[in-house]
């Protein structure tokens, strides 16, 4: 029997495969998309996930994710923080919170190359959280 695709609603594998440098498999959920490159011992990831918030206390909750040096980013949404968040260690990990009317969302992207720098890293997750935000308007 032949199956479809799962499509994520808010970015595509191609723009996923660009911002990862290669081919990848797509995990879809009715709130997340995760593309996932593997290249041998390298692992890559690129997480969306966009939900409806009704009181500001859920807007607090997600923005309590980024613990650690945290910067506004303009012109994204309503409101974003860019941040470092260390899930695992030898992991780079850089994520956006934000959020457009009652839509939060987060964009996160992780890596164990040893060659991926943080500040590439962010630069990467700023660019598809402008999608994200961009869709959602």
């Amino acid at each position: 029997m032949c199956a479809a695709e799962e499509k994520c609603p808010w970015l595509n594998a191609a723009t996923a495969a660009g911002v990862l440098s290669g081919t990848v498999t797509a995990t879809v959920t009715q709130t997340t998309c995760e593309f996932i490159r593997r290249d041998g011992s390298i692992e890559s990831a690129l997480r969306v996930e966009v939900e409806a918030i009704g009181a500001p206390s859920a807007w607090a909750s997600l923005v309590e994710q980024c613990r650690s040096d945290k910067v506004p980013l303009k012109a994204i949404g309503n409101e974003a923080i860019a941040c470092t968040c260390t899930e695992k260690k030898g992991q780079t990990a850089e994520q956006v919170v934000g959020r457009v009317r009652n839509q939060a969302f987060l964009v996160r992207i992780t890596t164990n190359s040893h060659t991926a720098t943080s500040a590439a890293i962010r630069e990467q997750t700023r660019k598809v959280a402008e999608q994200i935000a961009g869709y959602l308007f």
